[in-house]
């Protein structure tokens, strides 16, 4: 994700989940950029960004170069992704999980494991919302003040769009932890979750535990002793503090990715409600069946070309509708 991109082509973040079509939503980003700076300072101003930074997210909006996205190339390091950021909650909840862990790890301190997704977007999951995007500055928002960011040293460059796919993966997958003998497929919590991502994209090495329940504090260790890892907050900390600065404007900006994210899952769910009202059609007779293997194969060769894939959406394929949609070629 390269930020000043994302934002000069999308003037209308703000109601990115609404448009229906291209022309529609070049139709809302003119419409935005026609604003008056009174009306697009209400604008902003909805969305909780402060009066003093309103210039700037006029600028945002319109697609113009302004101080926030200059101010983004000057710091020595940030955030990339595959990067963990290990925090301790405030609440008793959370020292209590810290507690119950020193038996497996002394200087167990860290409740919570966060993975960053893109930029200054995490991906974590959570009781209730389950796996969802978050700022790193709602990751950050009420916890210890000695949160740290570690890095594999064992990630390249190659290793970044496969990772974003895999944190994207498993958006909306419910938070569940349980001892069973064998890990959730259909549920996440923070530590088997970067567990997970880091596993799918077949990053070796990582000395990541593979005993059933992988822990915050099993991350904890890896910091603390494990060289192949490195402990970067002090190198990215004027990123994430400037990130924090501008949290209400960054908003703005992560909300096309985010709600890009749920728009390509809704897609999924209108091709598979799809190909069962073809399959309903050709058991009641309304559609011969080689019509249907065509119109079955057309979608098949959509889902083949998607860069994402989800979690809850498996078999979105030919089998529902028999051998003879194998047979047919897209065209």
């Amino acid at each position: 994700m390269n930020i000043k991109e994302t934002a000069r082509n999308t003037a209308a973040a703000e109601i990115f989940s609404v448009m229906a079509s291209e022309e529609k939503s070049k139709e809302t980003i003119d419409r935005i950029r026609s604003m008056s700076d009174a009306e697009m300072d209400l604008m902003g101003k909805l969305s909780n960004v402060p009066d003093f930074q309103l210039s700037i997210f006029r600028s945002i909006m319109r697609g113009e170069e302004n101080p926030l996205f200059e101010r983004f190339s000057g710091f020595e390091d940030e955030l990339k992704t595959g990067d963990l950021i290990l925090v301790t909650g405030k609440s008793s909840s959370s020292k209590a999980l810290v507690a119950s862990q020193r038996p497996f790890y002394l200087n167990a301190k860290s409740s919570h494991v966060a993975v960053v997704h893109a930029d200054f977007i995490c991906v974590d999951a959570m009781p209730g919302p389950g796996v969802s995007n978050r700022l790193v500055s709602e990751v950050l928002a009420d916890v210890e003040d000695h949160w740290r960011v570690i890095r594999f040293k064992g990630l390249k460059d190659t290793h970044a769009e496969p990772l974003r796919q895999r944190c994207a993966h498993y958006i909306m997958q419910p938070y569940k932890i349980t001892l069973k003998r064998k890990r959730g497929k259909d549920y996440s919590y923070c530590s088997e979750l970067a567990r997970k991502v880091f596993e799918d994209c077949e990053i070796a090495d990582t000395e990541i535990p593979q005993h059933i329940v992988v822990k915050p504090c099993d991350f904890d260790r890896i910091a603390d002793g494990n060289e192949d890892w490195i402990d970067i907050t002090e190198k990215v900390k004027p990123y994430i503090e400037f990130s924090v600065e501008f949290a209400p404007l960054l908003k703005v900006v992560a909300k096309l990715f985010i709600d890009g994210l749920k728009l390509n899952r809704a897609r999924y769910e209108e091709r598979r409600t799809l190909l069962k009202t073809i399959e309903r059609a050709q058991q009641k007779g309304k559609m011969k069946p080689e019509k249907a293997a065509e119109l079955t194969a057309m979608i098949r060769k959509i889902e083949e070309s998607m860069h994402f894939t989800f979690w809850d959406f498996k078999n979105l394929g030919l089998s529902a509708l028999g051998p003879e949609a194998s047979r047919v070629q897209s065209p």
